[in-house]
């Protein structure tokens, strides 16, 4: 048994810290920071993070700026409105941009297919069945786990539903690096459009709208 695998979308979407939207981010500030669901565990190879459009983009991006409940309930109960997000949103979004990258439509994995589950069930050695909702819950050890056999597999990325954005049915690709620090995508990949992320003024506030800021 093998993966089942999907092809990639002739046109994929990625808001990175540079210009450069096939750059994969410094592995000293990957450490530092808070993983990706799609990271090594080991941070033996690095991750490109893109989706199906920059909607999807914006909400995966934007979605740490969401209040979290306790602060929305104490301000609630104090009958104050909720924080303007505005500034934080611009903040976020100034060093950033937005890219569209055309893709040889290469096949990657569709870890959510119920024969890719099976297939890292085995490789995995795990004795209960791995749910949908395993590689999109707040616990990101399943998911980076299956990053890191899909990899070593020869592999060139995963196929996902955005944890994020499933009101509008977001789709992420997370295209793998053939190693660590070669800076090499496994996939054929050609940017096509790069624009300030913050002047997307259509797509950010759809993306604000899904998410409530």
């Amino acid at each position: 048994m093998a993966f089942h695998r999907a092809p990639l979308p002739r046109l994929i979407y990625r808001i990175s810290w540079g210009a450069d939207p096939l750059a994969y981010g410094p592995l000293a500030i990957l450490k530092a920071g808070r993983p990706g669901r799609w990271d090594d565990l080991k941070y033996r190879f690095r991750t490109g993070y893109f989706a199906d459009s920059l909607v999807t983009c914006f909400v995966e991006v934007l979605a740490d700026l969401r209040p979290d409940p306790k602060t929305v309930a104490r301000l609630c109960a104090m009958g104050e409105p909720l924080p303007n997000m505005d500034v934080a949103i611009e903040e976020s979004l100034r060093p950033r941009y937005a890219s569209i990258v055309i893709t040889q439509e290469d096949l990657i994995v569709d870890i959510v297919h119920p024969i890719s589950r099976t297939e890292f069930e085995v490789l995995t050695h795990r004795t209960n069945r791995v749910k949908v909702g395993d590689f999109l819950a707040r616990d990101l050890r399943i998911p980076r786990r299956a990053a890191g056999v899909a990899h070593d597999r020869g592999e060139a990325g995963i196929r996902a539903p955005s944890a994020e954005a499933l009101a509008v049915n977001g789709e992420t690709f997370n295209l793998f690096e053939t190693t660590v620090g070669s800076g090499q995508a496994r996939v054929a990949l050609v940017p096509h459009v790069v624009r300030s992320a913050a002047e997307q003024e259509i797509d950010l506030a759809t993306a604000r709208v899904l998410l409530g800021i």
